[in-house]
């Protein structure tokens, strides 16, 4: 995770998002800024591999770029991803900051390139996306 705060275990993206939380304790961690997804929001696409995400949060910074973040819960309404949007942002800065992070990638050939967070229990996947880049956060357990 490319700036992410805090020390609880398996951290999303940020400091108070953690895997396993629902829905309320997500609303009441991030201050009341999680909003349901809209269509013409970009972070609420279906990520490749992902699930469609139904929470957002928009306005944010993140490594001193804007960005917007969504997330997804599954049947037991437990947050099992997170997607963080870049709009206009470029792969190649991305990428570049996910190596100097966590080094190479699982799969140096593979595309896209993935990368785990085994201390926070995190598998991140740097995306293409419309008009920017998204980072795919999820549980390595997940995969």
């Amino acid at each position: 995770m490319l700036s992410v705060a805090g020390s609880a275990p398996a951290n999303a993206w940020w400091q108070y998002a953690e895997w396993g939380m629902n829905g309320s304790q997500l609303a009441s961690a991030s201050g009341g800024r999680l909003a349901p997804c809209r269509a013409d929001a970009p972070a609420c696409a279906t990520p490749p591999g992902g699930v469609l995400p139904s929470r957002l949060v928009e306005g944010i910074t993140m490594v001193g770029m804007a960005a917007s973040a969504s997330f997804a819960f599954d049947a037991a309404d437990k947050l099992n991803q997170t997607v963080v949007y870049f709009p206009g942002g470029d792969m190649g800065l991305l990428v570049s900051l996910l190596r100097g992070i966590y080094g190479t990638p699982v799969d140096e050939q593979a595309t896209p390139k993935v990368w785990r967070d085994t201390r926070r229990g995190t598998e991140l996947t740097a995306l293409p996306a419309a008009q920017g880049v998204m980072l795919l956060y999820r549980p390595i357990a997940a995969r």
